[in-house]
């Protein structure tokens, strides 16, 4: 059999590795961009044909075609092929040759994602339960090899490219506006995020923006499963949170979901608790790390759009915000509206200064040119019990290489400014 892969990123390298072990047939790669020296002489190495710094029509004379999350199934090169169900999307391949002998989970949601994933894969450590853990985070799909259960963090563009992946468990975990620079429209983003609810036991939040099917419910109105500020009840038990390090509502609903589905796979409510107080929250989400002369102060250098944002700032009374980057919607109106309301100054910074500056009228807001700037401002102003939350609401990319600079250097110069 004639397997192509289009685009060598984490996903595929992962499918040749399989495909090389398995040894299931003939192997072309076809990358857009430049490939590096070292996959070029392996490629050599192992007799694997490739090309480079384009994809062509020579991929069509393979039996299969697996194409990276980032390829559109309707792109013309491959449409065909996706139709003929020959084109496939590495978690499709994964479903069809990898996960078929293991109980799949499949979490998703425009936000919460890897912290939902990553709880879970907690709480089953600590229940001492075999698992996989990967998909959009870590490793990919198609690196499990044995382990009896395999948890998925799955995106919307990993979604977009499967035909019959129906897991055990898929859980939705809310729905906004989100990457429409790459999806074509508001509902091809949610029907791709829907699909999950095929899945044999599917929960979802419906208290977001996900239409109304048939499935476990998550609320604070009226749900299977009911949330309040400080924790959750499923069945007879109550889960607080108070012991815990999760802060926020967007975390009671992330560890509604993990708590689910950990019990679905066999963990004890003794399991749960403990996996629920000893997990850490993961960097650069609505993280408080620091607390200097009466001053909270809370990295959310992941919240790169409106909604993220704005749900960090339903968690925070009154913060100095600070807004940076660069933008990537084209209306910024609800936030501006949210900052009004909810924020006690807005600190803006790079390219969202001209974007976001005319929607401020009635905000107190400084414009500064730095994150050194934005914190000595931030230190200016704020007073005891105040919060200081940087929740961007744009790209990294004006600045900073990833959210994750962004994010350790507001941190970084937090713990040396503030202590001046």
């Amino acid at each position: 059999m004639d397997f192509a892969l289009i685009g060598f990123g984490v996903s595929n390298r992962s499918v040749l590795n399989f495909l090389m072990e398995k040894k299931m047939g003939n192997i072309f790669v076809s990358e857009k961009n430049s490939l590096s020296d070292e996959d070029k002489s392996f490629f050599l190495k192992h007799g694997i044909d490739f090309e480079e710094n384009g994809n062509t029509e020579r991929v069509l004379k393979s039996d299969l075609i697996i194409y990276s999350p980032s390829v559109r199934p309707d792109d013309p090169l491959i449409e065909m092929a996706v139709k003929e169900k020959r084109a496939i999307g590495e978690i499709e391949f994964a479903w069809r040759y990898i996960l078929k002998n293991s109980k799949v989970v499949a979490i998703t949601g425009s936000n919460g994602k890897t912290t939902t994933v990553s709880l879970t894969d907690h709480i089953l450590k600590i229940s001492n339960i075999p698992h996989f853990t990967g998909g959009n985070i870590g490793r990919a799909a198609s690196d499990r090899r044995d382990e009896p259960i395999s948890l998925l963090e799955i995106s919307s563009f990993q979604l977009m490219g499967t035909d019959t992946f129906v897991p055990d468990i898929g859980a939705v975990l809310n729905i906004s506006p989100n990457h429409l620079d790459w999806h074509k429209s508001f509902e091809e983003y949610v029907d791709s995020k829907m699909k999950l609810a095929m899945s044999k036991t599917f929960v979802y939040n419906a208290d977001s923006m996900i239409p109304n099917v048939n499935g476990i419910r998550i609320s604070r109105i009226s749900g299977d499963i009911v949330i309040d500020d400080n924790g959750f009840k499923i069945g007879k038990t109550y889960f607080s949170l108070d012991k815990t390090k999760l802060r926020g509502i967007h975390n009671v609903y992330n560890a509604a979901f993990a708590t689910f589905i950990a019990e679905l796979l066999g963990s004890s409510e003794d399991q749960i608790m403990k996996g629920l107080e000893t997990f850490i929250p993961l960097e650069h989400r609505q993280e408080v790390f620091a607390k200097i002369d009466g001053v909270t102060y809370v990295n959310d250098s992941k919240s790169t759009t409106s909604e993220s944002t704005l749900k960090a700032l339903e968690n925070f009374k009154n913060p100095i915000v600070i807004i940076c980057g660069r933008p990537k919607e084209k209306d910024y109106s609800n936030l501006a509206k949210g900052l009004k309301e909810r924020s006690k100054s807005v600190i803006l910074m790079g390219e969202m200064i001209p974007v976001i500056e005319p929607l401020l009228n009635g905000t107190r807001y400084f414009k500064v040119s730095s994150m050194e700037e934005a914190v000595t401002m931030a230190k200016k102003i704020a007073e005891d019990g105040d919060f200081v939350l940087l929740s961007p609401a744009a790209t990294s990319f004006d600045m900073f290489k990833n959210y994750e600079e962004r994010g350790r250097e507001f941190k970084r110069i937090v713990y040396g400014k503030v202590n001046e």
